[in-house]
C-alpha cells in the first residue's frame, strides 16, 4: 500500500480508484453516446478503457513519476480490482492514443465566462538544455528556445517546446497549446483566444499588442492601469506550473517523438484538472 498523502483525502487508494473510474466510465459513455469519438470495440479485449485510464490518472494524483513502474505496481498490488490487465506495452501503446481523450476532459471541466479573470502565460518543456541543445536531434517539430523570466528555472538556451496556458481563478487550465521553443508568446496567445477575450486575460510585459490585458512597458508613453492585485493574480500561473511539475512530474522524460510529448502533457493537464474538480489541490 503506497504511503503517499492521498490528493483527493480518500481514505484508501482503492476508494481513490473507485472516486475516479465512476466519472471517467460516465464521461466515456456520454461521449461515445453523443458521436463524439469512437472507441474500438476488440474481441477478447482485457479490461475497459476506462479502467486503463482510470489507472493511468490515479497515478498521477499518487505522484508516480513512471508509467511502466506505476503499471506493475496495480498489476500486483490491486489485482483484485483490476483482474484482467493487458501487458504493459499495450497499456503504453493505449495511453498514447488517448491524447485527444484527456486533452478533451480537462477542458470540458471549465468554462470561459465575463465573470472570470484568466491568466495567460508559458513554460518551457525542455528536452535537452545547456550545450547539448545544438545537437541534431530527432523530433524536428521541436526548436532551441531561451529560458530566463518566465522560464521557472530554466536559465539560457534549451531545446525543446513551449506549454501556452491560460488559467482560470481556480488554477484550472481552460486552454493550452505545445509549440516549438522557439515560438513567441503574441501570436500564440491570438490562436487560443476568440475575439474579445483577451480583456478578461492578464499577461506579462511579453503579450504586448496581442490583444491581452498585459503588464506595461516601462517606456511606454499611455500605460493601461496595472494594480498590485493584478501582478498577484497574474503570478497564480506559476503556481500552477509548478504543482504540474512538482506534483505531476509535467518536466518532460526520454520521450521519442512529438506525439509522445503531447500525450503525456494532456495526461498531466487532465489530473491536474479533475483532481481541482473533485477538490484535492
Amino acid at each position: 500500500m503506497p504511503t503517499k498523502l492521498l490528493p483527493l483525502q480518500q481514505a484508501s487508494v482503492e476508494e481513490l480508484f473507485l472516486l475516479a473510474y465512476v466519472y471517467i466510465d460516465d464521461y466515456l459513455k456520454a461521449a461515445v453516446h453523443s458521436g463524439l469519438f469512437t472507441l474500438p470495440n476488440e474481441p477478447h479485449q482485457k479490461a475497459t478503457y476506462a479502467e486503463l485510464m482510470t489507472i493511468a490518472l490515479v497515478g498521477e494524483w499518487l505522484g508516480e513519476a513512471s508509467q511502466e513502474k506505476w503499471y506493475q505496481q496495480v498489476q500486483t498490488t490491486y489485482r483484485p480490482l483490476f483482474p484482467r490487465l493487458p501487458d504493459r506495452t499495450r497499456y503504453l501503446r493505449i495511453q498514447l492514443n488517448f491524447e485527444t481523450i484527456y486533452a478533451d476532459l480537462a477542458l470540458r471541466l471549465p468554462h470561459v465566462d465575463d465573470e472570470t479573470v484568466y491568466v495567460i502565460d508559458s513554460k518551457p518543456l525542455v528536452y535537452c538544455a545547456g550545450t547539448r541543445f545544438a545537437r541534431p536531434r530527432a523530433m524536428s517539430e521541436a526548436a532551441s528556445g531561451r529560458g530566463g523570466n518566465g522560464g521557472y528555472s530554466v536559465k539560457g538556451r534549451f531545446y525543446g517546446y513551449k506549454l501556452h496556458a491560460i488559467i482560470d481563478d481556480h488554477g484550472m487550465v481552460v486552454r493550452f497549446a505545445i509549440a516549438a521553443g522557439n515560438e513567441s508568446d503574441p501570436p500564440l496567445a491570438r490562436a487560443l483566444l476568440e475575439e474579445g477575450e483577451g480583456e478578461l486575460v492578464l499577461g506579462d510585459r511579453g503579450y504586448q499588442g496581442c490583444g491581452v490585458y498585459a503588464q506595461p512597458r516601462s517606456n511606454m508613453k499611455n500605460p493601461r492601469p496595472w494594480w498590485g492585485a493584478m501582478r498577484w493574480v497574474r503570478k497564480t500561473i506559476e503556481s500552477v506550473f509548478s504543482r504540474l511539475d512538482r506534483t505531476f512530474h509535467l518536466m518532460l522524460p526520454q520521450l521519442n517523438s512529438f506525439r509522445s510529448v503531447r500525450a503525456h502533457v494532456c495526461r498531466k493537464i487532465a489530473a491536474h484538472n479533475l483532481a481541482l474538480f473533485f477538490g484535492g489541490l
